[in-house]
């Protein structure tokens, strides 16, 4: 979500230890996500189908959400497609279960904003900044891999996928 990326600036501003270095503005469909070592091509396809059956979708980003240590930019337009993603992978736990059984689509922006003063200081400023429009037009699978998180594919919105 390139158009998000003023909010994690925001941040960096602020404290650029709150900000994940070399990962974008995004939102994360089910993370943690099947391991690289693990992934199928029956994965693939069921991120590809998934990503086929949801069309292009223009997006609102009003409301700043805090937890401890944490804050995110709702993403609401985005729900129906992490809860597919979700369904069809049942015995993934977002984030491990930190946020709950279904925790909100979401831009995170800062991660460790321990102090409650940093923490309002990041939500101020990037509160400063919405609401934001934006458009999802695709799905990318990324894995995690010795260099980094990398970019396996790119499986547009609304596309269904040809042999």
């Amino acid at each position: 979500m390139p158009d998000a990326a003023p909010l994690l600036h925001a941040a960096s501003r602020i404290d650029p230890a709150l900000v994940r270095p070399g990962v974008p503005a995004h939102v994360s469909l089910l993370y943690p996500f099947v391991p690289q070592s693990a992934l199928t091509g029956q994965d693939e396809e069921g991120v590809r189908s998934l990503a086929a059956s949801f069309p292009a979708a223009d997006l609102l980003l009003e409301e700043v959400v805090t937890a401890s240590g944490f804050v995110a930019v709702t993403v609401p337009g985005l729900q129906p497609i992490v809860d597919a993603f979700r369904a069809q992978w049942p015995a993934l736990r977002p984030y491990k279960g930190r946020f709950g059984a279904r925790p909100a689509a979401h831009v995170t922006v800062a991660m460790g904003a321990d102090n409650p003063t940093t923490a309002a200081h990041v939500r101020d400023a990037i509160g400063n900044l919405l609401p934001l429009r934006t458009r999802a037009a695709a799905v990318q699978l990324v894995v995690l891999t010795e260099e980094g998180w990398q970019s396996r594919f790119t499986a547009p919105l609304g596309v269904p996928d040809r042999p």
